[in-house]
């Protein structure tokens, strides 16, 4: 209840700003920010539920649901000088404690001497994809939820740590390249009687990027060392029943302890014409067993209206036996609608038909024998930014 109110309370600060979507005080030296959703979802799946990612414990019955999108975001920047600033992000949103409490999701100083120098040292975000550090902003993208055969597994909310990015002008393109290093923490829901928590010791990576005329290319990877741990009903059975020490038992199963992700993206922009591609690839410890996804997507700018479309997919590669159900093979196409109230409000209309070949982590309360079925979803939402 307190979570609606404060989200009522935001959106009424954004439509009351108009045009202005952020304050800034002190002489402009201080500069606070926030973004919102308010999610609405209808599923006919009575079978399963649809979740937006792996670390959302409960997912979306049957029927409508305000809990999977909805969030409130809060930022503040202040410049301390001409090349050092500060900013602190907090969220709300459902997420792995199963509730709405509010997380920290960004908190680092910046030093910038001069345009082709960039370092951070703080909580920052994970950027190995595209949109990968805008995904919680809905405003940011014309869909209603960032396509989640793509983002909603295995990828880390921030990283403790540092990066540099370098930049250069390649005649008149822009050439530039960020490299990081941190530890991170997460806890994704493998079923409803399986979760694993990852204590991210070591995350390092970086990616590549070129910018030409309307065009964007990045190249990113990142490998993540983990110490895992399990626990939930199905953990405590294995311990029991095989006289095994679990932990150790699911790390050889799963390969979590050590991942590498590869990425490729494209974006085009120019005039009415918005295209994006990515795809990954994720190797789990070991290299016997990968995991692909990505998504293309089309939208056309007409005014204040945004029509678009979507391709989305992913897949695991795997010969071997599945004991965990940890197998995922869906795609999913997607067709929305963007209206742009005003310069720092959208409303949202999308229908998702899903084909889950194997639901793996993807989806919550699914049946025994749940598998090679068709599911369809209907999301209003109201981004804002103020």
């Amino acid at each position: 209840m307190k979570f609606l109110l404060m989200l009522l309370t935001a959106f009424l600060l954004a439509c009351s700003a108009g045009a202005q979507a952020q304050t800034r005080l002190a002489g402009d030296r201080v500069t606070l920010s926030g973004f919102g959703t308010l999610g609405l979802i209808h599923s006919d799946q009575g079978r399963a539920d649809f979740v937006r990612d792996t670390g959302q414990p409960k997912g979306a019955e049957k029927g409508w649901s305000a809990r999977t999108d909805t969030r409130l975001g809060l930022q503040a920047s202040v410049r301390l000088t001409d090349e050092l600033d500060t900013v602190v992000q907090g969220m709300s949103q459902y997420h792995s404690s199963g509730d709405f409490s509010p997380e920290l999701m960004l908190a680092f100083v910046r030093y910038a001497p001069d345009p082709g120098l960039q370092m951070r040292v703080g909580r920052l975000g994970w950027d190995v994809d595209l949109l990968s550090e805008s995904r919680y902003v809905g405003y940011a993208y014309p869909w209603v939820r960032p396509p989640v055969d793509h983002f909603g597994v295995l990828q880390l909310t921030y990283i403790d740590g540092a990066d540099v990015t370098f930049t250069r002008p390649v005649g008149e393109d822009l050439a530039w390249a960020r490299f990081f290093a941190g530890t991170s923490d997460s806890r994704f829901f493998m079923s409803d009687a399986l979760e694993a928590d990852f204590d991210a010791h070591s995350v390092i990576g970086g990616h590549l990027n070129y910018e030409t005329g309307p065009w964007r290319f990045r190249a990113g990877y990142t490998r993540i060392q983990s110490d895992v741990s399990f626990s939930g009903d199905d953990a405590d059975l294995i311990g029991q029943f095989l006289n095994v020490n679990a932990n150790d038992y699911l790390n050889r199963l799963s390969g979590f302890d050590e991942l590498q992700v590869y990425s490729l993206g494209a974006a085009y922009s120019s005039g009415p014409l918005q295209l994006q591609a990515i795809w990954n690839r994720d190797f789990f410890a070991g290299g016997d067993i990968w995991l692909d996804t990505g998504f293309v997507s089309a939208a056309w700018r007409m005014n204040q209206w945004t029509p678009y479309a979507m391709l989305s997919g992913i897949r695991t590669h795997d010969d071997g036996e599945d004991p965990l159900d940890a197998r995922i093979e869906q795609n999913t196409w997607s067709l929305g609608l963007r209206y742009d109230v005003a310069t720092n409000l959208a409303l949202k209309a999308q229908f998702d038909r899903i084909h889950t070949r194997s639901p793996g982590l993807l989806w919550r309360g699914y049946d025994d024998g749940w598998k090679d079925d068709h599911s369809n979803l209907v999301s209003l939402g109201l981004d804002f930014i103020f």
